[in-house]
């Protein structure tokens, strides 16, 4: 059994549009003269993008750790069947 590909277009699509509104506001406080605010919006940039390919790094860190321990395709064998005689 091969592993499942994860999809992550609802994170991508999230992480855009966040990035795309903090930027106008950004722009826009950098515009009406608000550097803290501009500062803020650096910050939170940066802590969006960390966070996204960071449960990324750790996705590919996890995959990488299970195929290593089995080699033998990524998975776990699994347990002994063991036949009972109905009674």
């Amino acid at each position: 059994m091969a592993l499942v590909p994860k999809g992550r277009t609802f994170s991508k699509r999230l992480v855009v549009v966040c990035a795309a509104l903090a930027w106008c506001a950004l722009f826009y406080a950098i515009y009406a003269g608000q550097p803290t605010v501009a500062v803020a919006g650096f910050s939170f940039i940066a802590a969006v993008a960390g966070g996204y390919m960071g449960v990324g790094h750790m996705d590919l860190r996890a995959l990488l750790t299970s195929l290593a321990a089995n080699p033998g395709g990524g998975l776990p064998e699994p347990p002994p069947i063991q036949m009972q005689d109905p009674k």
